[in-house]
């Protein structure tokens, strides 16, 4: 049985980086930081990948759509810099995304997508073709897009999807993008690649204080694990704040007069589209002039998202009734022989990306490493998706070499490879060797029952509980708790409209 460290252990001689925040941003950053040789330690006050990461719409996106400007298309010629910023930023992404595919071959699946063209899209249709080729020429590092650009005839003998599609259609680009299988298993498997490098990685621990002590910084450790308790203070000499959307609520984590993230709210909505459509995908605009898209998922489909602006607490946010019933408009707009309602939704989810922020209101569109000048040595990181989670850990690492020097070469590959799952004794394993504290974190994010999208896990939840009571030595009063929280989690995350 894995006994869980102790929060006393965690004290001691200073760490040469503390990372707040384990989702994919922070489970990057310790993998890079670990890698270079330098005394890590990565904590969350939930689970790994249990935030936004968990949230995403789990598309390992090819970038292209970042290339189209936000003004007339007239002004490009006077505004050469920031159409070079969106091509550095799009060629930036499909890097990203032949990087994953490179090492984690098997958390992604590869699906054919479509992308409609009509009379008067917002968007010249030379422009999209222009970019794609552009993207496939010069970005994709041996992971192509095989693009194809069809005719109406062509595409709907190929696909009935595009059969679906309200008329009149001028064209119909084809091309490939990865989705990840499983987001909240990326985080995980990276988070155990940072281990394997020599990091020490603590969930369930809450930052409740962050102060400068001389030339160190020293952080105050809550206990947050059931039936455990406690509170230890201890040193770093740099931090790494990756708490996603909360990174402005991080208790002295270096916050100044401006926010340093925009919330935006993606809404995702679950349903079962015909079954000729299976595995195909589609990306297109919204009635709002909005990226809008149709992820195949299993046997369903789910679609998405919306881009609305929040500033409320992210664990607050919720899906609204407003939300499901726009996304199933737009998509009716697109397929009107749907006719979809809200009796037609299995489930919902919504997540809040934290978008980069130069004056506190509007959005900047690269991923940051932000420094205080008054508080040398705090970096904060803003703006990453999860399909840029690798780039954003460099570029944490990087501005903890500034302070630190440089020590050993980047981390290449994964040390962490695929494992097949078959039996209990494999379950029990993984929870006794993958930080496991609650069933949730057990059937959602270290097993892909919880993806299941008719059931969320919960057909095997009374087996999977007396498999982690065993590994993890639980009472049968704390098994039918855990099991209850399960329930109430899923009821949480995933609303059923």
């Amino acid at each position: 049985m894995m006994t869980r460290t102790t929060l006393d252990s965690l004290s001691g001689s200073p760490y040469d980086v503390v990372v707040v925040g384990a989702g994919a941003v922070g489970c990057a950053s310790a993998r890079e930081l670990a890698g270079r040789g330098y005394r890590t330690l990565l904590v969350d006050r939930a689970d790994i990948g249990a935030g936004t990461s968990s949230r995403s719409s789990r598309l390992l996106y090819s970038g292209v759509g970042y290339l189209a400007p936000n003004f007339p298309l007239w002004q490009i010629p006077f505004r050469l810099r920031e159409v070079w910023r969106l091509f550095l930023y799009a060629r930036n992404i499909m890097h990203c995304r032949a990087e994953l595919v490179t090492d984690m071959p098997h958390r992604l699946s590869r699906r054919r997508f479509h992308y409609p063209f009509r009379k008067g899209d917002q968007y010249p249709h030379w422009l999209v073709d222009f970019g794609f080729r552009l993207m496939e020429t010069v970005a994709s590092r041996g992971v192509p897009l095989a693009y194809r650009k069809l005719s109406p005839q062509q595409a709907s003998e190929e696909s009935a999807m595009v059969r679906g599609l309200a008329a009149p259609l001028s064209g119909v680009a084809v091309f490939e993008e990865y989705m990840y299988d499983w987001p909240e298993r990326i985080c995980v498997d990276t988070a155990l690649d940072a281990e394997r490098r020599g990091a020490i990685l603590r969930t369930y621990t809450q930052v409740s204080r962050i102060e400068r002590c001389g030339s160190e910084w020293e952080l105050t450790l809550d206990e947050l694990a059931p039936e455990m308790s406690g509170q230890v203070r201890i040193r770093a000499r740099t931090i790494v704040n990756a708490a996603g959307p909360w990174v402005d609520r991080v208790p002295g984590g270096g916050k100044g007069s401006k926010k340093r993230v925009v919330g935006k709210k993606g809404v995702n909505v679950m349903v079962r589209l015909p079954d000729a459509w299976r595995g195909q995908g589609l990306e297109a605009f919204s009635s709002k002039g909005e990226p809008f898209y149709v992820f195949p998922w299993g046997d369903y489909h789910f679609v998405g998202p919306t881009e609305a602006v929040v500033s409320e607490n992210p664990d607050d946010v919720k899906v609204l009734d407003a939300e499901i019933d726009y996304i199933l408009g737009e998509t009716n707009r697109l397929f009107p022989q749907l006719e979809l309602t809200r009796q037609d939704v299995q489930h919902c989810w919504c997540g809040v990306r934290p978008m980069s922020t130069l004056d506190g209101e509007t959005v900047s569109l690269p991923v940051r490493a932000i420094e205080n000048p008054d508080m040398p040595g705090l970096v904060t990181v803003t703006g990453s998706y999860i399909m840029m989670h690798r780039h954003a850990g460099r570029l944490a690492a990087r501005a903890v070499e500034k302070h630190l020097g440089k020590r050993d070469a980047p981390p290449q590959g994964m040390l962490i490879g695929p494992h097949d799952i078959r039996s209990d004794e494999d379950i029990a394993r993984v929870a006794q060797k993958e930080h496991v504290v609650h069933l949730t974190d057990l059937i959602r994010r270290r097993l892909a029952d919880g993806l299941n999208p008719s059931t969320l896990g919960r057909d095997r939840a009374q087996q999977l509980s007396r498999i982690a009571a065993t590994a993890l030595g639980w009472s049968e009063a704390r098994r039918q708790q855990e099991l209850q929280s399960f329930e109430e989690d899923t009821d949480r995350v995933y609303r059923k409209p």
